[in-house]
């Protein structure tokens, strides 16, 4: 192989693959980032056996040719180049990489021993703006599960169909949930891993379209220089609106960066309290309360539109920050029952986003 490509792609394509590349595996090839030429363009591709990355960029390939090297020593040397063109070029299983000013050659391992990445073959279910995709995932993502006892709750279930697409997370602690309105045709419902979810976000860069193609248990998302592939959790994901409260006995209509200011300062008396904050709605203002043994107690008032009877509730002030930075507008809603039922946050903009939170005991 000798191909000929400019610096500033070819570090694109190695960035977008290295966070895939594992630097202590099992597997030796999984260490390695696979560079192949098809169909005159040059492939850069990692896997961890769950998530599989193809980035594609074109260069001028003198002899066709493929091998793999190790990913994170390759990327660490060309990020630090800052010349125009490199060129790579295969002889006896080494890959010599050389700039007008620097050279590194790498042993490298069989094309043959890299693991196939699948192409999905299935229905393209939905095509969607970039900057759109981005967003969401980051107003959900955060609520998803880390405990490997219900596979289910570790991953982003994705709903299409209906002129919408709804991304869920829950950890049973709280939810999150956001409706985009989409010309979306075919139905399909999906769980997709949060590693690759969080390497989807890292990946977009909010300008492009994205397609998305399922098959009976993998996802593709393409964009147009680079497609990502996962596995889908397996299982049911639970009926998670059953726990939305339809009626609620007080709302509140609060500034969301003074309330998300207030709780941040809270958070800092409610640590060794098990991050408790306490809310007390009131008819022209919020009470937000933390106590510390150590360093004493914080009480803030918030001016506040309120309907219906004065209240009170105890949250993780983790989750309410978690949620708080998730909503787009300048004021966001609280809507809430009773001391032991769940509440509820949603923008003041109709953007489609809820957030529930399950109450702390105080």
């Amino acid at each position: 192989m000798r191909i000929s490509i400019l610096l500033d792609k070819f570090k694109k394509g190695l960035n977008a693959v290295d966070r895939i590349v594992a630097s202590k595996n099992t597997l030796p090839i999984l260490n390695n980032v696979l560079i192949k030429t098809e169909e005159n363009r040059v492939i850069l591709s990692a896997t961890d056996l769950e998530i599989g990355i193809n980035y594609y960029l074109g260069g001028k390939i003198e002899e066709e040719g493929n091998i793999t090297v190790p990913g994170k020593v390759l990327s660490n040397f060309v990020n630090s180049l800052n010349e125009e063109k490199i060129v790579l070029e295969t002889t006896n299983g080494v890959l010599f990489a050389k700039t007008d000013k620097s050279e590194a050659n790498l042993n490298g391992m069989s094309a043959e021993e890299f693991p196939i990445i699948p192409k999905v073959v299935g229905r393209e279910v939905l095509e969607i703006d970039g900057n759109i995709l981005k967003t969401a995932i980051s107003q959900v993502v955060f609520s998803v599960s880390y405990d490997e006892s219900r596979p289910v709750l570790t991953g982003v279930y994705f709903i299409i169909g209906g002129g919408t697409l709804k991304l869920v997370a829950t950890d049973s602690y709280r939810l999150a949930e956001k409706t985009i309105n989409l010309p979306t045709a075919d139905k399909a419902e999906f769980i997709v891993p949060v590693k690759a979810v969080h390497e989807l976000y890292r990946i977009l860069s909010g300008a492009e379209k994205v397609k998305i193609v399922v098959s009976e248990n993998q996802v593709m998302f393409l964009l147009p220089d680079m497609d990502l592939t996962s596995r889908i959790i397996e299982g049911e994901y639970p009926n998670y609106e059953q726990i939305i409260p339809k009626t609620f006995k007080t709302k509140t209509k609060v500034a969301t960066a003074e309330l998300a200011n207030t709780i941040k300062t809270a958070s800092f008396f409610a640590r060794e309290n098990a991050n408790n904050v306490k809310i007390n709605f009131h008819k022209e203002y919020l009470l937000v309360e933390a106590t510390s043994a150590q360093l004493g107690n914080f009480k803030s008032q918030i001016p506040c539109e309120a309907t219906g009877e004065e209240n009170e509730v105890s949250f993780n002030a983790k989750y309410l920050l978690d949620a708080l930075s998730g909503v787009d507008s300048p004021k966001v809603n609280l809507e809430m029952i009773g001391k032991i039922n769940p509440g509820v946050i949603r923008p003041d903009n109709g953007s489609g986003i809820i957030y529930i939170i399950m109450p702390l005991r105080s």
